[in-house]
């Protein structure tokens, strides 16, 4: 797990969590409605909990906020009102990668997609185990004293490729019907395939930016000279996108939704190469060159140029239930938007 960044903001935490609590009111409020009234405000449970999507890229501080939520939605919520205790959960897409031995299985049924090489993308995940994860909290509400498991993916085994702990060691919820809001957070949750219409298709995009460089950094909102996603092929790039679709299973959990969003993409790679420095000044310089971190960010960066937008457009679950937060270089909140 990377460190988490020293300047993480205080007033980013605070509009994630008053925006997740007003999310949850209107949540109770209209089960209540359902359920002609019978239903305590306060408890909220004869309902499902609150599932919220947070989404930001490396270094955006994403995993840092989503720690500090627990406990700051229950102060926020203890502060508003006499509610009975707020209880909140936390999981992680990066415990839901498939075991290390159906990771090389991946990359060897696909040699020369380096998109697919080592987790992060899409088709790198178990599915079938997240929306397990996921769908044990939604149910469980209908019994109280229900116990749930949440996975860990240990990054450092096999060399940092990483593999999937025994089930012994995974995180345990006792009183899972208890839970009232699911924090499920990943570099690339809600991310949806391109659009099949208004000419921004997948390969109308990629001829974009192969063609008309400049114009391409327009469309594409970057802030550097040439997309990383032109690195690959447009086969390697469809199958990515084919297996993202089996991602909307997944992402119809979510009720709401909070993203960090880089002022400029290119952040991305400095907060990269930043959290890589941090780490090796502290260990005695073990790590990653700069090249390689260029090399490894180079597997994600496709994924935020053309797969992240359609997360605040488009008919998804969450839509009209967005909070967007955009971050400076420093990871300072200066603007909050609403989708």
């Amino acid at each position: 797990m990377s460190p988490p960044p020293p300047t993480m903001p205080q007033n980013a935490l605070d509009l994630a969590a008053a925006f997740i609590l007003d999310q949850l009111d209107l949540q109770r409020t209209a089960s209540n409605a359902n359920h002609g009234g019978s239903q305590s405000a306060d408890s909220g449970r004869a309902s499902p909990p609150l599932f919220v999507g947070l989404q930001g890229p490396q270094g955006s501080g994403k995993s840092y906020l989503s720690s500090k939520l627990p406990a700051r939605l229950a102060e926020l919520a203890e502060a508003r009102s006499s509610r009975s205790p707020l209880r909140t959960v936390s999981v992680s897409l990066d415990d839901l990668y498939l075991p290390w031995s159906e990771l090389k299985r991946v990359a060897a049924e696909h040699p020369g997609n380096k998109l697919l090489s080592g987790r992060g993308q899409a088709g790198t995940h178990d599915l079938q185990l997240a929306k397990t994860v996921l769908g044990q909290f939604k149910t469980a509400y209908r019994n109280p004293n229900a116990e749930a498991v949440i996975p860990v993916f240990e990054k450092s085994l096999h060399g940092g490729e990483g593999d999937r702990l025994d089930r012994s060691e995974w995180i345990r919820v006792d009183k899972a019907g208890d839970v009232d809001i699911v924090l499920f957070e990943g570099w690339m949750n809600g991310f949806q395939p391109c659009r099949k219409s208004g000419g921004d298709d997948l390969e109308q995009q990629y001829q974009l930016a192969a063609e008309r460089p400049e114009e391409a950094k327009r469309a594409f909102g970057i802030d550097y000279d040439r997309p990383f996603f032109l690195e690959h092929s447009l086969q390697d790039l469809r199958t990515i996108e084919r297996n993202l679709r089996e991602y909307a299973e997944l992402w119809s959990y979510i009720d709401a939704f909070v993203q960090l969003k880089p002022e400029r993409l290119g952040y991305v790679w400095e907060w990269r190469l930043e959290q890589e420095h941090n780490m090796k000044a502290k260990n005695g310089g073990v790590g990653m060159t700069d090249e390689q971190v260029k090399d490894f960010i180079a597997r994600y960066m496709p994924g935020y140029e053309l797969w992240l937008p359609n997360v605040t457009e488009g008919d998804n679950p969450w839509r009209g239930r967005v909070l967007q937060i955009q971050l400076n270089k420093a990871r300072e909140a200066v603007a909050v938007e609403n989708f």
